[in-house]
Parts: structure tokens; C-alpha cells; sequence
């Protein structure tokens, strides 16, 4: 397996790498390639890609840096590759990589089956759910926009209210400026 930052990518591999991204997450709660690239120009944002040994994209992770927390935006994994514990792979790879530092992650609320076994799949990481109320706007501005209700999710511990807070305010001032 090869580990590579999507801004490395070009190519074959970027576009399978953008499908990937495209196919995994809705159009409100994702952005365009071009808002993307100018999300991956600010200095607290980091992406990695894992390739197997013939280059096919096993699974995408796009994440920021603020605060002592690690907020991961964006992960998913190939769908012909899923149940080979490449997610948590992944997962125990961040957290190997920033010990110490608080990580967070939305999940859409667990009514549906495949929402259901997300949670569980992040629980079994030690993922643990916050009690905040969470609306995330939409990537999309105007009449595209879609606002939606999300659980907040850390690892090891619930966030505090002054984390929440601090996060809610990043998600505002920050991660919002990128949507399309």
C-alpha cells in the first residue's frame, strides 16, 4: 500500500480518486474539485489517499488541523474494497499520527440501515456520540443549499462544551468559506 496527499495525484488516479469522493458523500455535503483544491491551499487542511499496489484508489481521507483537534471531513473507501478494514485502518492511522490531540467526526443521525452501521463502525473504534445538537449547512450556496442535522462523534471521550463551541466556530469561520 502506498500513501500518497491527493494534491500529488494527477491523472487516472486523481479522477478515480475525485469519483471515489463523488460517489461516497451527497452533493450538499461535498464540495466541487475547484472549491476542494482551494480548501486544500489553507494550511490546516490535509488529505491522504491509499493505493494499493496496482495504483487502484483503496479509500480517501481529507482532514484539518485547529485547536489541539483533528476534524475529519471526508472518508471513505472503496466500495469493492470495503470489509478488508481499510476504514479503520485509516482511522488507527490518524490517531496514531496526532496522539493526544481530540478527533471529531460527523455522521448523518443513525436511522437508516447503512447510518446504523456507520455509527457502530466508529463506535468500535472508540468513537463515542456528543449530546450537542448539530446542524451542518450545505457545500452548496443559494438555491442549492441543504442545511442538515449531524452527530458529532470523538474519539476516546465526549467533547466539552467549550470544544464544541471552538469546533462549531471553526466549521463558521473556516471550513464554510470553502462551499461552492
Amino acid at each position: 500500500m502506498r500513501i500518497v496527499d491527493f494534491k500529488d495525484t494527477s491523472g487516472a488516479v486523481r479522477e478515480k480518486v475525485w469519483r471515489l469522493y463523488e460517489e461516497s458523500f451527497p452533493a450538499h455535503e461535498r464540495r466541487s474539485l475547484t472549491a476542494q483544491e482551494q480548501a486544500f491551499a489553507d494550511c490546516r487542511a490535509r488529505s491522504k489517499v491509499m493505493l494499493d499496489d496496482e495504483g487502484e484508489v483503496m479509500a480517501l481521507v481529507f482532514y484539518w488541523l485547529y485547536a489541539g483537534m483533528v476534524y475529519v471531513e471526508f472518508l471513505a473507501v472503496n466500495p469493492a474494497m470495503r470489509g478488508r478494514n481499510i476504514g479503520s485502518g485509516v482511522v488507527e492511522r490518524l490517531l496514531e499520527l496526532y496522539p493526544g490531540k481530540l478527533v471529531i467526526l460527523e455522521i448523518e443521525p443513525p436511522q437508516e440501515e447503512m447510518a446504523v452501521r456507520r455509527l457502530h463502525f466508529y463506535e468500535r473504534l472508540g468513537f463515542v456520540r456528543n449530546p450537542y445538537n448539530y446542524i451542518h449547512p450545505s457545500y452548496r450556496k443559494g438555491t442549492d443549499a441543504c442545511p442538515h442535522e449531524l452527530v458529532l462523534m470523538s474519539h476516546g471521550r465526549l467533547a466539552t462544551e467549550k470544544e464544541f463551541s471552538g469546533f462549531t466556530e471553526f466549521m463558521r469561520e473556516v471550513i464554510w468559506e470553502y462551499a461552492d
